[in-house]
């Protein structure tokens, strides 16, 4: 899971940060994953791996950010995409449909909802 992630051009992406703009419009669909604890980094790892080989390379996608509850029941990922039809064409790309079917086999559960973003409050400085 340490390998460099890279773009089409060959450029490291490590630190490749999301950018949050509510006034871009994008969606936001962000998926909860129920999963046994010991099986949080499989799903990382599967989720990452999806992403990395088809996921980024579907029209549409933007980002995503996966995270882990300190409980290690959920998983949740956030990720971004430019419209609501690019998410609805992804559901009906085969790779996308397999990739959802495959990582049930590791959660037990999952429940996407999508998301409009609203504001974005910076820290003081």
């Amino acid at each position: 899971m340490n390998d460099a992630i890279r773009d089409a051009a060959g450029a490291d992406l490590k630190g490749a940060t999301t950018v949050l703009d509510p006034e871009a419009r994008h969606v936001t669909i962000i998926n909860t994953y129920v999963v046994e604890p010991e099986r949080a980094d499989e799903l990382i790892e599967f989720l990452v791996e999806a992403t990395r080989s088809t996921i980024r390379h579907v029209p549409g996608f933007l980002s995503a950010n996966l995270h882990v509850a300190i409980d290690r029941t959920l998983v949740v990922n956030y990720a971004q995409w430019q419209s609501r039809e690019a998410i609805a064409a992804a559901r009906e790309n085969r790779q996308v449909v397999t990739l959802m079917q495959e990582q049930l086999r590791i959660a037990k559960s999952f429940a996407p909802v999508l998301y409009d973003l609203r504001a974005c409050i910076p820290a003081a400085r």
